[in-house]
Formats: structure tokens, sequence, C-alpha cells
């Protein structure tokens, strides 16, 4: 991953990044590998990003706007970022994001997409990581609610170590929600 994201950049694909994902999973074979990849997501909520620009484009935008305020190494960073624990930067397609210092000294910007910024939608990471198992192993939707709840709960407890859920409908409509934009969906349905 962390070859893709330029210095100083710091930004998780993975947890973030809802193109990046739908190329990714496409390689994923086994619940080993599978697990593997899912662990960068964490547990918390996390804000993914649907808009249209690439895990490159968002780096070199970012870094462009820092360059453009004469922004260059940590120390004219740490100045630019002042007592604040995060600014908000625009890009191109109008997405607000979060800048944060990052935990590496090189990687000293933490790039992570805003809360309720356009083409950002809020979701809990045990949702996204119950989906993105669920499309890497090709468990095809039914018709039947039923059938989904037991294809769902079969990848969250034997793959992902998490417990079942009760209903598909409405509480836990996140699962499906995000499934159906992993399988093909629309977007629109995310929007606010």
């Amino acid at each position: 991953m962390q070859a893709e994201i330029p210095l100083p950049v710091t930004f998780n694909p993975y947890k973030h990044h809802f193109h990046f994902l739908l190329d990714e999973i496409k390689d994923w074979n086994t619940p080993e590998q599978i697990n593997g990849k899912l662990l960068p997501i964490g547990n918390n909520l996390t804000d993914f990003y649907l808009g249209e620009l690439c895990v490159s484009t968002i780096c070199k935008e970012c870094k462009a706007y820092f360059e453009k305020q004469n922004i260059r190494n940590q120390s004219t960073f740490c100045t630019w970022l002042g007592k604040s624990a995060w600014k908000k930067i625009n890009l191109s397609d109008g997405s607000d994001w979060l800048i944060k210092t990052g935990d590496q000294k090189e990687r000293y910007i933490h790039l992570h997409p805003a809360k309720f910024s356009k083409h950002t939608i809020r979701v809990r990471a045990t949702t996204l990581k119950t989906v993105l198992a669920l499309v890497a192993t090709s468990t095809a939707k039914s018709e039947s609610a039923a059938e989904n709840l037991l294809a769902v709960n079969k990848i969250r407890t034997e793959i992902l170590g998490l417990s079942p859920v009760k209903s598909l409908y409405p509480a836990n409509s996140g699962i499906l929600r995000l499934w159906n934009l992993f399988e093909g969906g629309d977007k629109t349905e995310f929007h606010h």
C-alpha cells in the first residue's frame, strides 16, 4: 500500500477509497488473504470516498496544495497546522479532506476524507469488512432475505471473527446498501 502513496503523505486507501477497493478485491482468493487485506480497515467508523479521483490523483492534489502554500517539510507543515488537531482542504472534485499530523516522520501529512464531505459516506468498519469479504468470496445476493442473512453471518463468523447480525432489515441496512454499491449499484442512495 505505502509504495503507491508518495512521501510525505500517509493515506489508507483500504479504509477510505471505494474504487481502489473495487479493483483490489478482484484478487482476494482465500479467507486468509481476505483477512490480511482487511486489517488496515480497523474497527471504528470510517469516512469512505466514493468519488472518481484515483488514489494517486488525491495524493498529487494534496501535495500540490502544500507546495502552493510553500509547505515543503515537516517544520513548515507543523507551523501551518498550528495548534489545530486537523485542518480541511478541498480537492478538484469538490470533496473535502482532513489533514492531520502523520505518525511517521517521513510521512507527516495524514490525509483522509472529511466527515459528511461531497462524495463521502460514513460507514462502520465492520460493515465495510463484511461487504468486502462477501464480494471477494463471490457470495451472490439472493432474492431471499433469509439466504442473504445466512451468507452475511457465515462471512462474519467464519472469516472475520465477528458476531452474527440478527437482521439485514432495517437496522443493519448499511450492509445491504454497501453490498449494492460494490455489486454495481447506484451511489445516489448514499448522498445526503
